[in-house]
């Protein structure tokens, strides 16, 4: 397989006079075999990442690496898209209506000039390893949306890539399916020991196929770990906010307390710097209603329940202090609570994310926080 290193990597689009900086002075690099996903807010670079990548967009700056060869330099693709060995599969899926599941799978083979008899075994093949050998014959309008995805990774994959780059594969798919395509992606790249680029908006597809990850804000990658790293450790609110649900709340501090109406947050071996108020940030599936105590989690006080919802498997609970009912916040919970009652809340002790007010993660190092 092969391992992607970008260096100075910068592109410039011209709106008339005014210049944007979709990638900005960008330097990483993807070993080989990884699965690494790109997170970012709509407009930020994600996109115009992976183009670059792939050899679509000419750098304005900086240089692209497959292995030790240059691909691309500044404003000029040294190595086109056909010869770099990658697979993209785009948002909208791109099949040819025209054509059946077979051909559609085929096409790069045919424009490859591969003998027959190998593109029929090597169609079948794939087909088979992404569970289409019985839709073969059938063409895109006659196909479900979760086949009509695996055929664009069937096309894909058939051609032996060796860096497979997903724009958005799974946004036009509906939940239920949704899941059973990023389980197929991640068996596959493992199997494979594909080096793969994921971009997504939705943090569920990062966190079921990488290995590794970014968040892009404005061009920069501001944070790259694990996933689940970058989950329980993001560097600001809008990191915390693009990579799940979270609560954030202001507070007061007193006696290395968080002070949010009647509840009390202890800051224990958190360094404040004198800081008199912060954000807590606490996500749902990080809390527990309950009026006992529970190993891992401190009872931070007594709360109201205010609304109940369920969705996908989870009652979504809002509950304010009870000193405070224009606070509210959201605890996942597997059971129903009644409306009008009271409880404790519950927090993971070691899941506390704590921000100074300009919504900067007090655990991170000033020097890893990218503006």
């Amino acid at each position: 397989m092969t391992s992607i290193k970008v260096e100075n990597l910068s592109k410039i689009f011209k709106k008339g006079k005014t210049e944007v900086k979709a990638v900005d002075n960008i330097s990483i690099r993807v070993n080989d075999g990884i699965a690494f996903g790109i997170l970012g807010p709509s407009g930020h670079g994600k996109t115009t990442f992976l183009r670059l990548i792939a050899g679509l967009e000419e750098p304005s700056n900086g240089y692209i690496y497959f292995d030790d060869e240059i691909v691309s330099e500044p404003h000029r693709v040294v190595v086109d898209p056909d010869k770099r060995g990658i697979a993209m599969v785009f948002q909208n899926w791109a099949l040819y209506p025209n054509m059946t599941v077979f051909d559609n799978i085929a096409f790069p083979l045919k424009m490859a000039k591969m003998p027959k008899n190998k593109i029929e075994n090597k169609v079948k093949e794939v087909a088979e390893e992404l569970g289409l050998a019985s839709v073969l014959n059938r063409y895109p309008k006659e196909l479900s949306g979760g086949q009509m995805q695996r055929t664009a990774i069937a096309r894909a994959l058939v051609k032996d890539p060796k860096v497979l780059l997903l724009d958005e594969p799974f946004s036009n798919l509906d939940a239920q399916i949704r899941e059973s395509a990023r389980a197929l992606v991640s068996k596959i790249q493992k199997e494979r020991k594909l080096t793969t680029l994921i971009v997504s908006h939705d943090p569920a597809d990062i966190f079921a196929i990488a290995n590794q990850a970014g968040v892009i804000i404005h061009g920069k990658f501001v944070q790259i770990g694990a996933p689940v790293e970058i989950y329980d450790k993001p560097y600001n609110t809008l990191i915390a906010r693009l990579t799940g649900d979270i609560n954030l709340i202001r507070a007061k501090i007193i006696e290395n307390n968080a002070i949010i109406s009647n509840l009390k947050i202890p800051l224990k071996n958190i360094e404040l710097k004198d800081q008199t108020e912060v954000l807590v940030g606490l996500r749902p599936d990080d809390m527990v209603l309950s009026d006992s105590n529970l190993d891992r989690y401190v009872n931070v006080g007594k709360v109201k329940i205010k609304l109940v919802s369920y969705g996908a498997g989870i009652f979504k609970i809002i509950v304010s202090p009870i000193d405070d009912e224009n606070i509210d916040i959201i605890v996942d919970s597997e059971e129903p609570l009644e409306v009008g009652t009271y409880t404790h809340l519950l927090v993971k002790i070691n899941k506390i994310k704590i921000f100074d007010i300009n919504g900067d993660s007090v655990f991170a190092k000033k020097s890893e926080i990218i503006k």
